[in-house]
């Protein structure tokens, strides 16, 4: 790691951190600036075309989601923009956010740019990079808009279901359903004022395991394509099966890790008779599990010849061994 890296990483997490340490609006958007201005150098540290064009285009939806957000900002500590558009401000705060977050309707950044991307910079983009955003919409999102909410939310679920059919990208296929487990944690925003911060920290961090296991499984065996991977021949059949497990987790699969968040927002879906909502989300989660089977399918059937015994790291076994028991967490 060069000592630029280090500073921008360093800057990375401190802009998180003022952004969840922060009371004032103010000092979240700093947080939030802070935290962009240190990811667009490490992506583009690698000085390939493709990484260039992606941190500009980066640059320039985070730039309009927080013209946004400090717009709307203006207008709240401004008495007379305040009282005439009291209702309007949050819905302003709320839109800042979905483009940040690469939610749809203003989705079609995301997939461009993790294509474009190493999966290092993914597993950023896919993790730290939704922290102080989703947050940020959890607490201010506007109430008296239920049903725009409920609906985002479900044509987000869709969306982030059908996504990835039809790509041949791994990037591709994968960024769909990293935005579909956003998606889901943001329909527990639809039952309660705010969501639970332990019901968050759960759902976040088995979210990030979940991530940081694929991602470094991906990035290890340098696979890009999802159809004819021609790494996987190079796999030992303990990382090959290890890999397997992560993506079935991914997907919400039981009786994998992934299904447990999912299976908490599905049980309070149901106890508040949300069944238009809780159907749909299933039904995203259905069509991203059979894209994955089809990945899944297409990979076993390149696994034909002999690989070479390449013992995966000891970490990566024991990411992918907590993304497989999910009944040790039933238990808890």
């Amino acid at each position: 790691m060069t000592p630029s890296t280090f500073l921008f990483a360093l800057t990375l997490i401190s802009g998180t951190l003022i952004s969840l340490s922060s009371t004032n609006w103010l000092y979240l958007w700093m947080g939030m600036e802070l935290n962009l201005l240190s990811f667009i150098p490490l992506i583009a540290s690698s000085h390939t075309l493709q990484e260039t064009e992606a941190s500009v285009k980066y640059f320039i939806i985070q730039a309009i989601g927080s013209g946004l957000m400090l717009t709307a900002g203006i207008m709240s500590i401004n008495p007379v923009t305040l009282y005439n558009f009291h209702n309007l401000i949050p819905i302003v705060f709320f839109i800042s956010m979905i483009i940040k977050l690469g939610m749809a309707p203003c989705h079609q950044w995301l997939p461009h740019v993790m294509t474009s991307i190493s999966w290092s910079h993914c597993m950023i983009l896919a993790t730290w990079q939704k922290v102080s955003p989703f947050i940020m919409m959890i607490y201010i999102m506007p109430r008296n808009l239920y049903f725009m909410i409920a609906f985002i939310a479900m044509l987000s679920a869709l969306i982030g279901g059908i996504g990835g059919l039809n790509q041949t990208q791994l990037r591709n296929t994968t960024s769909s359903p990293f935005s579909l487990f956003i998606y889901w944690s943001y329909s527990m925003n639809t039952i309660y004022y705010w969501m639970p911060l332990n019901l968050f920290v759960i759902y976040f961090s088995i979210y990030i395991a979940i991530s940081i296991a694929l991602m470094s499984m991906l990035n290890s065996n340098n696979m890009m394509m999802s159809k004819v991977p021609n790494s996987i021949v190079n796999m030992s059949p303990m990382s090959f099966y290890m890999m397997m497990i992560v993506i079935f987790s991914l997907g919400g699969l039981p009786p994998f890790l992934g299904f447990i968040p999912k299976w908490m927002i599905i049980n309070e879906l149901s106890s508040q008779f949300m069944l238009t909502l809780m159907l749909t989300l299933i039904a995203g989660s259905l069509i991203n599990l059979f894209y994955y089977f089809n990945m899944t399918f297409n990979f076993i059937l390149t696994f034909t010849q002999l690989p070479q015994l390449k013992s995966p790291p000891l970490w990566m076994g024991v990411l992918a061994i907590l993304s497989s028991f999910s009944s040790l967490v039933l238990i808890l």
